[in-house]
């Protein structure tokens, strides 16, 4: 992977032109409003004695971490086009800005730039974020113009960041000390425990086990004298309506349903239900004395 460095700045650009469409569908989706474009402006370096607007206040941040650095797109809540529930978000609304992170981070970087990890955040003031931050001096930044009705504001795009972490809220673990328990039984005295929940051995080991996961489209019988008639373009009709949702499998087993998402030029799946597992029950049988 390339270096996250200020020259990549033209390929960003261009990233984010060829992206403006579904930079727009991913916002609207994200914050329920109906978005209606975005100007990507000429590049500049970030000044922090005179950040752009709005940088004295709150705002909502998408980090993107690549490696041990990382870039954060900035929106201030005083541009207007922030959902008012965006800093105490419920399940639903983490869900979304979880999702607006994921698609945001392929929309906003060249294909030579994966992003390790990415999140969203609520920043009481952005300014001084990306102090903590550390921002490189002289980073370099996009400005990308959104409309959303008649209002209208704007997204900075900047890296590199050293310390992306330090934009993010801090675990509840670190924040207010715990005492510290002993381990269960179970478990090995040995084997670390910070970061793994308190489960036995065999139930993390696996927990580790990697399996496949696919998107089953839809289904359909045909006898071996149509699967040997089969020719390049010859349609396969399945009684499945292209509106019902897809099925999404593991080791063959359904265990979610989904609508299909575009996400850059790639596919997605948004899930939208669970399946719950197949119940069975054996009906217990006794006979009384007479």
């Amino acid at each position: 992977m390339a270096a996250l460095t200020p020259e990549i700045v033209g390929d960003v650009v261009a990233a984010c032109r060829a992206g403006a469409e579904e930079i727009v569908a991913a916002l609207t989706r994200a914050f329920d409003g109906q978005f209606i474009g975005v100007t990507v402006g000429e590049p500049t370096t970030y000044d922090a004695q005179q950040p752009p607007d709005g940088f004295d206040g709150a705002g909502l941040a998408v980090v993107l971490k690549f490696g041990d650095t990382g870039a954060v797109a900035l929106l201030p809540e005083t541009s207007g086009l922030l959902p008012t529930w965006y800093r105490q978000p419920d399940p639903t609304g983490k869900s979304k800005l979880s999702t607006l992170a994921q698609e945001l981070g392929m929309l906003l970087v060249p294909e030579s730039h994966v992003a390790d990890e990415s999140h969203t955040a609520s920043l009481d003031e952005l300014a001084a974020a990306l102090i903590r931050a550390e921002a490189a001096a002289g980073a370099s930044l996009v400005p990308i113009t959104l409309k959303c009705g008649e209002k209208e504001g704007q997204l900075s795009f900047l890296w590199p960041v050293a310390k992306p972490g330090e934009l993010l809220p801090k675990p509840v673990a670190e924040q207010v000390p715990k005492p510290e328990l002993a381990p269960p039984p179970e478990l090995l005295a040995d084997e670390p425990m910070e970061d793994l929940p308190r489960l036995s051995r065999y139930t993390r080991s696996f927990l580790r086990v990697n399996v496949p996961v696919s998107v089953n489209l839809a289904s359909q019988k045909l006898s071996v004298q149509e699967i040997m008639e089969l020719v390049p373009g010859a349609i396969i009709k399945f009684d499945k309506s292209c509106d019902e949702l897809l099925e999404l499998v593991v080791c063959d087993q359904p265990i979610a349903a989904g609508e299909v998402v575009k996400v850059g030029d790639k596919f997605g799946l948004r899930i939208r239900n669970m399946t719950l597992p197949q119940e069975q029950f054996i009906a217990i049988k006794t006979t009384m004395a007479s």
